[in-house]
């Protein structure tokens, strides 16, 4: 083989595996059903604390996972300031799984309000959502 040739084939593989297989990927958990992506989130989880923007466009959920095993979902929608506005009423009101459904104890939803805060300070994208316990101060603290 020439050169020419062995760098096009080099080139060719990496657009592959850096392009093609990435997008592959995504379009297949994408058209996952929604109980195989909560598991395949969960496996994709590498801390105790981990957050997972599926997007659909203008449209996605906010995947917060705790301990690998408990997971939120924030659905949400861009306004036309181009700010992810969270559409679930009480984000912190049950776990969406395990399928139980179980309500988020005060400790829980500390946790879970600060985690939000701190990934929309980091995030490229300003999140909105309506937080019932902004006001509330004695449920933000843990009961001991």
């Amino acid at each position: 083989m020439i050169p020419n040739q062995i760098a096009f084939l080099v080139v060719l593989i990496l657009i592959f595996g850096i392009v093609i297989l990435p997008l592959i990927n995504r379009w297949q958990f994408k058209s996952m059903p929604a109980d195989q992506q909560v598991l395949a989130i969960m496996k994709q989880a590498d801390k105790l604390v981990y957050w997972k923007n599926v997007s659909d466009g203008r449209t996605g959920n906010l995947f917060f996972v705790k301990n690998k095993r408990k997971i939120l979902v924030f659905p949400w929608m861009l306004d036309n300031r181009g700010r992810m506005v969270i559409t679930k009423k009480n984000p912190f009101d049950f776990w969406d799984y395990p399928e139980d459904k179980a309500p988020l104890n005060d400790d829980e939803i500390k946790q879970a309000r600060s985690e939000l805060y701190a990934y929309s300070k980091k995030s490229s994208v300003k999140i909105i959502f309506n937080d019932p316990f902004k006001e509330d101060k004695a449920k933000q603290e843990p009961k001991n």
